[in-house]
């Protein structure tokens, strides 16, 4: 529901017109001078309207020097009712938008600065740059903020303010500070970083470097600001001008110089200006506190070094301090809003204890006030793929849960374990930009086991497919063997060695020639060698010896008779 803009001191009330919110998967993506007024475009034609889901990423740093700036959502209908405005998520990603000068428009349009009017909008990582010196003595009431005039029900995160504004003693009032009025809005390591010098009557004005009024359970926590403050504002602050309908400053700092200027008829106060039913926690105000140009009656009663004035029946501080100054209370209301302390002190380790001893988030800088702890980005690790089981994530060698991680900026290795899985070790880098806030890892199953395909191969190579009548199925079974396969396929790796090992069991020898074939060859020609022999035996016979005469077959016989003779006669 959008919130209803609070114009104290001015005639009616702006009213908002109520939309439906509705998802919008587009994503706008800006890396230019002309990407961003494209985009300022579309929200003030009312493109944007509603669109919560809207993201929009700067990509680049982009100066807009020489740019006549409009406000992002700043239109009105005849009846004052804001039309436009953006909804969506807005991410910075550490970049800087600079030298945006809201001087030509300040005291001109009632919505003035980065964005104009923000209704259940994420703004983070941006930086905005530039100044603010007034020049129109003639101005109307302002709501005024380097991020955004008014926000409601936002959270803005991770931003700096380092625009200067200076009234240059002209006649201005509204509000102002990085956002001008904030209602249900929570503010986060945010810091201001650019003087402000309120000078001359300022009527109806509320000045803090984060928030100039703030309502209805807005909450600043984890923020600071180091800028200078002259403040002769009537609701002037470091942290907040106003606190109402408890809204809450919580662990927070200024260490800026504050010089009130007046004879205390205004509410100023190292943290926050004025509080009627609000709360101030954890807090610390470490600047110089300048009176040189305060003629307020002392004691004072509308100047703290925590808080101006607080106007609460009951009011709410807790562990809070500020810089040791005479004649200057932690609340010009006489309240105990907090406990001064020397400089010198709070530079120790000792104040460090101290302050967070009750639960107060700090961290020591050795010689200085301590700072606030280092922003934490919630970073989500996305494993793949789906399904594995036991998935353990290691991050700087400490395991996660949930797949979730609160991270500062930095370098960390992660490393990723999962059932079948190989082990997967890398670094990462997270940063305030949001493409470091989800990390993908995509995990490589283990190899399936190859043993019995090996053996099978092996076993079926040593084979001479000589020896076999058709050896082709079994090289098909050896080409077919992938070695690609991972653990979840290891069905499809047995189902090789089957193939193998199936092929291998259907072979059939050659078959060899017969034993009785080859015995019958050997008869065959012992007997044409006897044949041979007997006819040329005979055909000796036939023939005549040519030396005698006589015939060859009765001269052989002769012979034999002959020889029978004489062995006779050696046997007797």
């Amino acid at each position: 529901m959008k919130k209803k803009i609070v114009s104290l001191l001015v005639t009616g009330c702006l009213l908002f017109v109520p939309t439906t919110a509705f998802a919008d998967d587009n994503k706008t993506v800006i890396k230019t001078v002309d990407d961003l007024l494209a985009f300022g475009k579309a929200v003030n034609d009312g493109d944007f309207n509603g669109k919560t889901d809207a993201v929009v990423v700067l990509d680049k740093d982009l100066d807009l020097t020489g740019i006549d700036w409009t406000p992002i959502g700043n239109v009105f209908n005849a009846k004052g009712e804001l039309q436009n405005y953006f909804s969506g998520k807005f991410y910075g990603n550490g970049h800087t938008i600079s030298n945006i000068d809201f001087t030509p428009i300040y005291g001109k349009d009632m919505l003035v600065g980065f964005f104009g009017d923000i209704e259940g909008a994420e703004v983070s990582g941006l930086t905005i740059e530039g100044n603010l010196n007034v020049t129109n003595a003639d101005n109307d009431y302002t709501f005024y903020g380097t991020i955004a005039g008014f926000a409601g029900d936002c959270t803005i995160s991770d931003c700096v303010s380092n625009v200067s504004f200076n009234n240059n003693g002209k006649y201005v009032y509204g509000f102002m500070g990085m956002v001008g009025q904030a209602d249900g809005t929570t503010f986060e390591y945010c810091e201001n970083t650019a003087d402000i010098t309120i000078s001359g009557d300022s009527s109806s004005l509320y000045v803090g470097g984060i928030v100039g009024y703030a309502q209805n359970g807005t909450e600043v926590r984890y923020c600071s600001n180091a800028g200078d403050m002259v403040y002769a504002a009537a609701n002037a602050g470091g942290i907040a001008g106003r606190l109402i309908e408890n809204a809450k400053v919580v662990n927070s700092y200024v260490t800026g110089k504050l010089t009130p200027i007046g004879n205390g008829t205004t509410d100023v106060g190292g943290i926050v200006g004025s509080i009627n039913g609000g709360s101030v926690s954890d807090c610390y105000f470490a600047g110089e506190i300048d009176l040189s140009q305060y003629s307020a009656r002392k004691p004072y009663t509308r100047f703290g070094g925590i808080v101006g004035k607080d106007s609460s029946s009951t009011p709410d501080f807790k562990n809070n301090y500020f810089t040791e100054t005479e004649d200057v209370e932690a609340c010009g209301s006489n309240k105990e809003a907090g406990e001064a302390k020397a400089y010198d002190y709070m530079t120790t380790k000792e104040f460090y204890d101290e302050l967070t001893a009750n639960g107060a988030k700090y961290q020591y800088v050795e010689g200085k006030t301590p700072v606030l702890p280092t922003k934490e980005y919630s970073v989500d690790f996305e494993v793949t793929p789906a399904d594995l089981k036991n998935v353990a994530i290691k991050v700087d060698g400490k395991e996660i849960t949930g797949n979730t991680a609160m991270l500062t900026a930095g370098t960390y290795t992660v490393e990723v374990l999962a059932d079948d899985c190989e082990p997967l070790s890398r670094e990462i880098t997270v940063s305030a930009d949001i493409a470091t806030h989800t990390q993908a890892f995509e995990l490589a199953y283990k190899s399936a086991d190859y043993t019995e395909v090996d053996k099978a191969e092996k076993a079926a190579k040593a084979l001479n497919k000589d020896d076999y009548e058709d050896f082709s199925e079994v090289e098909k079974a050896l080409a077919a063997i992938d070695r690609t396969k991972n653990i979840t396929e290891q069905a499809d790796v047995d189902a090789m060695v089957k193939a193998i090992n199936d092929a291998v069991a259907n072979l059939v020898k050659k078959t060899p020639a017969s034993s009785q074939t080859d015995s019958s060859a050997s008869d065959s020609s012992t007997a044409d060698s006897k044949a041979d022999s007997s006819s040329k035996a005979a055909s000796n016979a036939s023939n005549t010896n040519p030396s005698t005469g006589v015939a060859g077959g009765a001269f052989a016989l002769a012979l034999l008779s002959g020889a029978a003779v004489v062995m006779a006669k050696k046997k007797k």
